[in-house]
């Protein structure tokens, strides 16, 4: 029990530095870095290390230690391992599959190492205390015995290592230019030392020991026991690797683009106070370390008399992280030229995060200059894991909508009368059916009840997310009476009243539930085709006309009507979504674009698809800002990142999927509707910390990874399945040997 109460001790230590450097690599105090995700992991780790040394203390001192005793124990280590795996790289990815793979790998290579020195310090030195010839016997059969565990250790670690290296990252060039991928190869190196110590103790200490079985005088113990050691010191070695690996950044990932783009990273700017200009140049502006460089000087270019220091501070006060300062240093200081100074900050996470950036002065007021910066990563920086969810029942889904807590809501075009919940935690579908047609758009008022259009029944009606109960009211008939109504779009304002659009009569409908009445707000022109609505932060009702290709909105204090129009007009505008701004964005559907309207300035921007087939639609936006919009006519997402102007494509599984609408949950990951595919999807989406060797990789290594690591895992497993089998057929033989 001594070796184990070692172990967990230093497990203790290890705790307390792995919150100490998380610390430091933040840039925040202890207590604060316990408040992060990593941190509540940890709390869980140290908690554990605490219950397992306590466990170990009543062990060793325990009169018996059965095996029912230490079950305890053998479950809490299991939980151990858990947490390490909970801040790898594995659970960093949102992979379900990569975290699986990552306990695994770690348990695997807990036993493999752990068996070696267990065989070394525990039960090589009880052989000792036998007679000579049992000692060198037991110890002859332990070799085939132990080389049984530690291949099929070997064999796992084979396929776990490379297939969770393929989850995390499988651009080659990547790998091999980085930091973590060079020690990915050391790892390696090691490693098989590990298991070219244990070929030799099969095919040469093992088979001479045999050969002299027969007279006696074998010695196996002192050169096992002496090579061995060998293998705990590389051992301990390759610990020190896997920690270095853990704590390390990740290759940067690729998802799938439309069009090579050559990304550019930094943020520059010219920034001015009173008497001083501030040349800022911030590299690579990522999550992560990066450099800043600034150069001060008067307006003219000329160095400040009375300043040779600079202080510069970062906070992040969404996040309650206080301002830290960032030290820096003179690098250039010339006659007639700016002074510059340079530094290393850590922006500990994308978000907001403030600099202050002061000149000290002696003989004049310090001049100082707030900066509000948005880190986010490149689109090339996200890696993507699209999750399906196919449908229990056939159906036509539509229309997502997130309820604020823990469900999607999806409307089924289908003929069946029928509206969806999808559960976040459980996972599950469950239907709710009511005497209608279809149900095709959907709300949600500010009493939590999700609403719906039936356009063949021309009603709207309401769920009751606690009750689960249905609601339906018929809309009345609206001029000219002779042609029916075509419900559209619906949309809930502050006040709880309901606004529908009725694209064939070019009029907009508020029904007001307190008072069942309907209100008609009726567009000037013919063939408006009014489509979308959406509201804005004072409570308008914003629309697009489809047919007239404008947008506009409804003062829903008196339903005044104001109309923006663009030169040429907007093409088939048929999907609203405002941004954080205050800016709209529009789904041009028939002109390949998405386009952003400024109500400020009154101002539109165009952004192009780069598919000439897809028809923009729904819009939604993930945790970084950038806007996501389905295409309804291929199986490809579009993601546009407003910040960097970039423009990616993220691929649906399914083929034929016909995705038009998505939405958002609270952890603001992406899901969308197939309809066609009768199934509904999320996308995963984990950020790659940036390297130099990222940004200046030439990208010119177009060695596949798939092709460099299936020939060497099915090289390991037949490898190990060959050892394998010697093992057994040495066991039984060396005992026969034995017994003779």
């Amino acid at each position: 029990m001594s070796i184990t109460g070692i172990g967990l001790v230093l497990i203790f230590i290890s705790n307390i530095l792995m919150i100490a450097v998380q610390s430091v690599r933040l840039g925040v105090s202890p207590l604060d870095a316990i408040q992060t995700d990593f941190g509540i992991t940890w709390v869980m780790r140290m908690s554990i290390t605490v219950i397992l040394l306590g466990i170990w203390f009543w062990l060793d001192r325990s009169k018996s230690l059965s095996k029912k005793n230490q079950i305890p124990m053998l479950g809490a280590l299991l939980a151990l391992i858990a947490t390490s795996s909970l801040i790898g790289h594995g659970a960093a990815s949102g992979q379900t599959p990569a975290l699986i793979l990552d306990y695994i790998h770690n348990l695997v290579s807990g036993i493999w190492i752990g068996g070696i020195i267990y065989f070394v310090f525990v039960l090589l030195p009880t052989f000792s205390q036998l007679k000579e010839v049992q000692r060198e016997k037991m110890s002859l059969l332990m070799i085939p015995r132990f080389s049984i565990a530690f291949i099929i250790a070997v064999g796992v670690v084979i396929i776990t290592g490379p297939t969770l290296m393929w989850f995390l990252e499988n651009d080659i060039g990547l790998i091999t230019e980085s930091i973590y991928g060079q020690l990915i190869i050391l790892k390696i190196s090691i490693a098989a030392g590990i298991i070219a110590f244990g070929g030799f103790f099969q095919l040469k200490l093992q088979k001479n020991a045999e050969k002299n079985l027969q007279s006696g005088k074998i010695s196996v113990h002192k050169k096992l026991k002496k090579s061995l050691k060998v293998d705990v010191v590389l051992g301990i070695i390759l610990l020190g690797v896997v920690a270095l690996i853990t704590n390390g950044t990740l290759p940067a990932g690729e998802i799938q683009k439309v069009d090579a783009q050559e990304i550019v990273y930094g943020f520059k700017t010219l920034e001015f106070t009173e008497n001083t200009k501030f040349d800022i140049d911030i590299s690579p502006f990522s999550s992560g370390s990066n450099t800043i460089l600034v150069k001060v000087s008067d307006f003219e270019g000329n160095p400040l008399n009375d300043s040779d220091q600079l202080k510069i501070k970062i906070s992040n006060p969404s996040k309650n992280i206080s301002p830290i300062e960032v030290p820096m240093e003179i690098i250039k200081q010339e006659e007639n030229r700016p002074t510059e100074f340079q530094g290393e900050l850590t922006f500990g996470f994308s978000g907001e995060w403030l600099v202050e950036i002061e000149a000290q002065r002696t003989e004049n007021a310090n001049e100082s200059k707030l900066l509000n910066l948005l880190v986010k990563p490149r689109l090339t920086d996200i890696q993507t894991q699209v999750i399906e969810y196919e449908m229990p029942e056939e159906s036509k889904p539509l229309f997502p909508l997130y309820d604020g807590r823990d469900s999607l809501w999806i409307s089924d075009a289908s003929d069946n009368g029928r509206l969806w919940e999808f559960s976040l935690v459980t996972q599950e579908f469950t239907s709710y059916s009511f005497d209608g047609s279809t149900t095709t758009f959907l709300t949600q008022d500010k009493d939590g009840n999700v609403w719906f259009v039936d356009t063949p029944r021309n009603q709207i009606g309401f769920i009751d997310p606690q009750t689960k109960e249905i609601t339906t009211k018929t809309l009345p008939k609206f001029d000219p009476v002779v042609s029916d109504n075509t419900p559209l779009f619906i949309k809930a304002d502050f006040d709880g009243n309901i606004w529908v659009t009725i694209v064939n009569k070019d009029r907009i409908v508020k029904y007001i539930p307190e008072t069942d009445e309907f209100e008609e707000i009726i567009l000037h022109g013919k063939d408006n085709l009014p489509f979308a609505l959406a509201l804005d932060t004072d409570g308008k009702i914003w629309f697009t006309t489809t047919g007239a290709g404008n947008i506009g909105y409804i003062d829903p204090k008196d339903n005044q009507i104001t109309q923006f129009s663009n030169d040429p007009p907007l093409q088939g505008p048929e999907a609203l979504l405002f941004d954080d701004d205050g800016n709209l964005w529009i789904a041009e559907h028939t002109g390949l674009a998405i386009t952003k309207f400024n109500p400020v300035l009154e101002t539109f921007e165009r952004i192009t698809v780069p598919n000439d087939e897809a028809l923009p639609f729904g819009m939604t936006f993930d945790r970084y800002g950038n806007v996501w919009f389905a295409q309804h006519t291929i199986d490809n997402i579009g993601v546009y990142d407003p910040d960097n102007n970039d423009l990616i494509e993220v691929p649906v599984p399914s083929e034929t999927s016909f995705v038009q609408f998505m939405t958002s949950d609270g952890d603001e990951n992406v899901w969308f509707v197939e309809q066609q595919a009768s199934k509904i999807g999320t996308v995963k989406m984990t950020e790659i910390l940036v390297i130099p060797s990222q940004v200046q990789s030439s990208g010119e290594f177009e060695l596949k990874y798939t092709e460099l690591a299936s020939p060497l895992i099915a090289l390991g497993i037949i490898a190990t399945s060959l050892f394998y089998v010697k093992s057994i057929q040495d066991k039984r033989r060396l005992n026969d040997l034995i017994n003779s």
